[in-house]
């Protein structure tokens, strides 16, 4: 047995997002990290302190190789993780996360192999971020050409969006959009599609911002161009939605970023409509929560995407994820992620700066097979504690 010694939370801006991140450390001096999936959006601020509060109370001084002892113990007694939302499940995935991180370290092995052996040495993955500052139909075209040019087989983005200085793409609001930009947004995937010619993949992510009917008169326009799926269409809240859409289209429909835990994606899978899910392993409640999202999937015949908009940590840890999952389809990831104005290093050496034109390397280091970048990170410690 070896306790939880202390841990320190960081709040890191790096790029487009700000992770916050959890780093536990034991009484011999093994240490594992792990992501709270809120990087971006609001509550930042609030999952880091809710992640302070739960390690205060139930992981300090506790056996570090009791996984499942820990995450009951927070789930049962914390009161807001039952049936609970984002920032309550981002805290206790990042704990879990960080717990799986000191177990592979200490037995010498990737934790992978300590949820059965991967299944795949590499992942194929989808490129997102690289529609950054385009606003125009032909903005959107140059930089998919680009980005196809630079070799990314399958690219996603936000038809629907609008540029916006504070979240860098603006979804829609109230439920709609006015009507005269509907030709915009079916103006941007022409472009885009003739852009990158028939063999590049196109997924795109409505952002949960649209009531059905113009949904589904934006999807009519767009079906001829052969999107591999359509993320969010509509309010992620909204179940029997997903319904009616997956009615009257044509494409597949993929959802999962907002929903947490297996309930969730549970009242999801049960309209029948989504056809890609997209649990986030950061904002679930972890890698083995995950995994049994990912075995309902199957049972219902779907395959798993998984969400991945956090730091390069977040990447790491969907790859330990979707290694061992059979029913794997493709994983997002942001290949120019050093680019982004204000970029800061959370890892030292990010798998996201490892793929070719075989996909996403699955790490062979132990753990989750990758290095906290502490003097990057460490002026951004916000809180610490300790026996």
């Amino acid at each position: 047995m070896t306790t939880i010694q202390k841990a320190r939370i960081f709040h890191v801006p790096t790029g487009s997002r700000k992770a916050v991140i959890l780093e536990l450390v034991t009484e011999d001096g093994i240490d594992g990290i792990g992501e709270a999936g809120i990087a971006y959006g609001a509550g930042g601020a609030a999952a880091a302190q809710m992640l302070r509060e739960m390690v205060e109370r139930f992981v300090l001084g506790r056996d570090a190789s009791a996984i499942n002892n820990i995450w009951h113990d927070i789930y049962d007694v914390s009161f807001w993780t039952r049936n609970g939302g984002a920032i309550s499940y981002a805290a206790l995935s990042a704990i879990e996360l960080a717990l799986w991180d000191i177990k592979g370290k200490r037995l010498g092995v990737p934790v992978y192999e300590l949820l059965g052996g991967r299944m795949r040495d590499r992942l194929q993955v989808y490129a997102n971020g690289w529609w950054m500052g385009c606003n125009s139909a032909e903005e959107y075209a140059a930089a998919a050409a680009a980005a196809a040019a630079r070799g990314y087989p399958a690219l996603k983005f936000y038809p629907l969006g609008m540029m916006s200085a504070q979240t860098v793409v603006r979804h829609p609001a109230r439920r709609a959009i006015d009507n005269g930009e509907i030709p915009l947004v079916c103006d941007r995937v022409a472009a885009v599609r003739e852009a990158v010619g028939p063999d590049i993949e196109l997924m795109l992510d409505f952002g949960g911002g649209l009531a059905t009917d113009q949904v589904l008169r934006v999807c009519r326009r767009i079906e001829a161009f052969d999107i591999l799926f359509i993320e969010e269409p509509v309010d992620p809240g909204s179940i029997d939605a997903f319904a009616r859409v997956a009615a009257g289209t044509s494409i597949a429909l993929a959802a999962g970023e907002r929903v947490y835990g297996r309930p969730g994606c549970e009242r999801l899978m049960q309209t029948d409509a989504v056809s890609i899910l997209q649990p986030d392993v950061c904002n679930t409640g972890g890698l083995l929560e995950a995994r049994l999202i990912a075995g309902m999937a199957e049972t219902q015949n779907v395959r798993v995407a998984p969400h991945n908009y956090g730091s390069t940590l977040a990447t790491a840890v969907a790859v330990q994820f979707a290694a061992v999952i059979p029913n794997f389809m493709v994983l997002e990831y942001f290949p120019e992620y050093d680019r982004e104005p204000d970029y800061r290093a959370v890892l030292r050496q990010p798998l996201e700066a490892l793929v070719d034109e075989h996909g996403m390397p699955v790490p062979d280091g132990p753990g989750l097979g990758v290095e906290l970048d502490h003097d990057s990170v460490e002026p951004w410690q916000i809180a610490s504690c300790e026996l």
